[in-house]
C-alpha cells in the first residue's frame, strides 16, 4: 500500500536535508504537516501515532510523513535522526511505514545528498530531486519484498519482463508459462499469488495505465490510442477503460 501511494508522487523541490539529535521527550503533536518528509532515525528510536496506528522509527524501520497528515511523535530512545523535506502537490492523511534491510546504505544516500546540496554545484537542485527519488525507489523495493518472497517473484520474473515489453500485443498464458519453465496452470496460480491479479488482468491494467498517460497528451485520437495499445477497435477499448476508471475515454481528464 505504501508503495502504491508513492507511485503518484511528484517531487517539485527538495527543501532541506537535515540531521538532528533528539533526546528522550514527551509526545509532540503536529497538525496538517505542510510538506513531505523522509525520516531515518539511525540512532535511538522514535514512535509515531497517526490515525489510530502506531509506527516505529529506527535504523530498520523508516517512515514517510506526507503533507497534510496529523500525528504525534515521541523520542523513546535518544539518538540522531536524518530527514529530507520536499514539496509535492500530492497530500495523504496517514504516515507511510517502510521496513528496510539496509538502513546504513540509505543513510549513506542521505549524506551524499546533503553533501551535494552543501557544494551547490550547477544543477544541484535537479540532482537533489533525482537523489530523493532514488531513496523513494529503494523504499518501494523494500516494500515489495515484504509481500513477495524472492523465490516466488524470481520464478515469474521472465514473464513480468516480457509483459512490460510486449503488453500491446496478444500474449497467452501458455506463452508466458513457457518463458518461466512452469506449467500453465501453476504459472497462472503463482502469478496471481505474487502479483495479486491474473496475468490477463495485469496486462489490461498496464494498458489502461498507459492509456491514461496517452489521453493527457495531444498526440492521436482515441481510436489511435486504442489501436496502439493492442485493442481491436475503439469499442473494446472504451468498455475496458470505463470498467477500470469509471469514466469513458472521451470524458477522462
Amino acid at each position: 500500500m505504501s508503495a502504491d501511494v508513492l507511485s503518484d508522487l511528484v517531487i517539485t523541490r527538495v527543501r532541506a536535508v537535515t540531521t538532528i539529535y533528539n533526546d528522550v521527550n514527551a509526545p509532540h503533536r503536529r497538525e496538517n504537516r505542510p510538506r513531505w518528509a523522509i525520516v531515518l532515525k539511525y540512532e535511538g528510536q522514535t514512535v509515531y501515532n497517526c490515525a489510530g496506528h502506531r509506527y516505529l522509527s529506527d535504523l530498520n524501520n523508516m517512515v514517510i510523513l506526507p503533507m497534510g497528515c496529523t500525528y504525534e511523535w515521541q523520542c523513546t530512545r535518544a539518538g540522531h535522526c536524518a530527514m529530507i523535506e520536499f514539496d509535492s502537490p500530492l497530500s495523504y492523511p496517514e504516515i507511510l511505514p517502510f521496513p528496510v534491510r539496509s538502513g546504513e546504505r540509505i543513510l549513506r544516500m542521505f549524506r551524499e545528498l546533503d553533501y551535494k546540496r552543501m557544494l551547490k554545484k550547477p544543477m544541484y537542485e535537479a540532482e537533489s530531486i533525482r537523489d530523493a527519488y532514488s531513496i523513494l525507489l529503494k523504499l518501494c523495493q523494500s516494500d515489495e519484498q515484504k509481500y513477495q518472497p524472492r523465490e516466488k517473484l524470481s520464478k515469474i520474473a521472465p514473464a513480468l519482463d516480457y509483459i512490460a515489453k510486449h503488453y500491446t500485443e496478444k500474449i497467452s498464458n501458455d506463452a508466458l508459462a513457457s518463458l518461466t519453465g512452469l506449467s500453465t496452470a501453476y504459472f497462472r496460480k503463482l502469478f496471481t499469488e505474487v502479483v495479486g491479479i491474473s496475468p490477463n488482468a495485469y496486462i489490461h491494467d498496464l494498458r489502461i495505465k498507459k492509456a491514461r498517460e496517452m489521453l493527457k497528451s495531444d498526440h492521436g485520437s482515441i481510436t489511435d490510442i486504442a489501436l496502439s495499445l493492442g485493442y481491436n477497435d475503439i469499442f473494446d477499448f472504451s468498455r475496458d477503460f470505463k470498467k477500470h476508471t469509471g469514466v469513458s475515454p472521451s470524458k477522462y481528464v
